[in-house]
């Protein structure tokens, strides 16, 4: 099987039928009802892996020399026919069987001695083999996965290696560490999608060492794995840029595929497909710094420059992070949501995924759609700084509902109640409120455009008045929770009306803005009346 002449690949027409293509196949039927919109995996991580996996290879094949070349494309996609001859100078690298080299598999594993095992635990939420001892795999069962057909083969792989965490000893992470953030622009159909991600030539090759020219330098599974049992790392200047798209920190290699057909544990499909792996440790040791243009950044501490993790649910609350430019806690956007702030006229969507990952651990899997408003360049300071402030009041609010229902449900002067996680009052208010958040985005553009220099009062008033009014409710909610002599009345009113007063602080209406809006006013009377 060849990932590049093949079709395997699940995606949705515009006519709701579901297909599987070739890569090359993305652009058929454009303009039509067959044009195809999305992807179809079988799992949200799967699709979160092949929209990379597609981006990848048109970056790697097809990067515009410069900003007209990648205008023209989006404006006139090209035919399938022409991506076909574009990628087949790549396509002996994408052999997912076979003698030789294997996409994302160690070119000569099999000769050094490896584990076999089965193919269930290439799954990143697969319980691990200590999870399964302690007989804990409580949410992923064991055995539920032990036949995975050649197209879901494909992006378990691809999903592992881009996303891989750390697995014991020698068995490395990924170039971003284990389950990053990933942000994509999103559009109406799948070609754009891709497209929009697409960076210039130029700006590509200055992610990594342009001089690394070699296939193997692009698709490491070209070459015998520079392996790290004696520490051995690797940097982004050993490497060409491509690499990011194509980085193999795990030591697998596929066994033989079946010779009949059985039906496929994931997509159920009736197929040839894999019961067992070889696998190894100590693969590529990914360090130092490595900019991958999907993913946003933070500057930690110490001023090292390292790809961001998700850790609890994507929504507005991380629209600075994914949007803004640098923030207080030093998070920046990806590369990709920076160019096309710069290089687009209309407002766009973010998809945002990734792993929450404790160590081998798959927590759990995020994403959301974020959406971005475009706004000309002289006010985009001045409408940011609203959204900064309208997130961050709700940030405080958010921990001042979570601190006073735990302290209207528990005597909080006992140590062991302080201790008591009330996340899930964040959450909850974070959905509540993020309808009209994005309502007063668009409220507030066409305010600043309008009334350039003026102080959005009612916005802002609007804006505490609802989440001040979810707050209550929420409270209200889950503090009637349960039998009624089993929490203190006396304990829930004090906390009721510690809650109110905090909502209602002049140092709430400050950091948001309304208290020195007030003082402006006030002293603007003051003047008319001295006239």
């Amino acid at each position: 099987m060849n990932l590049i002449c093949d079709a395997w690949i699940p995606v949705r027409k515009k006519n709701g039928a579901k297909i599987k293509i070739a890569p090359w196949q993305i652009t058929e039927g454009i303009g039509t009802t067959d044009e195809i919109i999305e992807l179809a995996a079988p799992r949200p991580d799967f699709n979160g892996a092949l929209i990379q996996f597609l981006i990848g290879l048109l970056q790697t094949t097809c990067a515009p020399q410069n900003i007209d070349e990648w205008r023209k494309w989006l404006n006139n996609p090209p035919t399938a026919d022409e991506l076909k001859k574009k990628f087949e100078p790549v396509a002996y690298a994408f052999n997912l069987d076979g003698e030789g080299p294997r996409f994302m598999q160690d070119l000569t594993l099999e000769k050094d001695g490896p584990s076999e095992q089965d193919i269930s635990t290439l799954l990143i939420d697969a319980p691990g083999a200590n999870t399964i001892t302690l007989n804990k795999d409580h949410f992923n069962k064991r055995g539920f996965v032990s036949f995975i057909c050649e197209n879901c083969v494909a992006s378990v792989l691809y999903t592992l290696q881009i996303n891989a965490p750390r697995g014991g000893s020698g068995h490395r992470a990924g170039l971003r560490g284990g389950g990053p953030l990933t942000t994509v622009v999103l559009a109406d159909s799948l070609w754009h999608i891709i497209w929009l991600n697409i960076i210039e030539d130029i700006e590509f090759l200055s992610l990594a060492n342009i001089k690394s020219k070699r296939d193997s330098d692009k698709f490491p599974w070209l070459a015998p794995t520079k392996t790290s049992e004696k520490n051995e790392s690797i940097t982004s200047q050993e490497v060409h840029p491509a690499h990011l798209f194509w980085s193999m920190p795990k030591r697998i290699r596929l066994s033989q595929s079946t010779h009949g057909e059985a039906s496929c544990d994931i997509c159920g499909d009736l197929a040839k497909g894999y019961k067992t792996f070889y696998i190894k440790n100590y693969g590529f040791n990914y360090i130092g710094v490595w900019h991958y243009p999907l993913t946003p950044i933070y500057y930690n501490k110490k001023g090292e420059v390292l790809p961001v993790h998700q850790k609890e649910k994507i929504g507005y609350k991380h629209w600075l992070g994914f949007v803004q430019g640098k923030t207080k806690d030093g998070h920046e956007p990806a590369l990709i949501v920076n160019k096309t702030l710069n290089r687009c006229n209309s407002d766009f969507r973010i998809w945002a995924f990734g792993y929450d990952m404790h160590n081998m651990k798959a927590c759990c899997w995020y994403e959301g759609v974020v959406p971005v408003l475009i706004i000309e360049k002289q006010y985009r300071g001045t409408y940011e700084y609203y959204i900064k402030n309208m997130i961050d009041i709700a940030d405080e609010i958010a921990n001042s509902l979570s601190w006073y229902i735990r302290a209207a449900l528990y005597n909080v002067k006992i140590k062991s109640n302080k201790k008591k996680n009330f996340d899930f009052v964040k959450t909850i208010f974070w959905e509540e409120t993020e309808v009209k958040f994005y309502e007063l985005l668009g409220v507030l553009r066409d305010f600043i455009r309008t009334h350039s220099g003026d102080i959005p009062e009612q916005i802002l008033n609007d804006w505490l008045k609802h989440i001040g009014e979810k707050a209550e409710k929420i409270f209200d909610d889950v503090t009637q929770v349960g039998e009624f002599n089993a929490v203190d009345p006396g304990r829930i009113a004090t906390a009721w009306n510690n809650l109110k007063n905090r909502i209602n602080s002049d140092e709430i209406k400050n950091k948001i803005g309304l208290v020195v809006i007030k003082e402006i006013v006030s002293n603007q009377k003051k003047k008319r009346c001295k006239k």
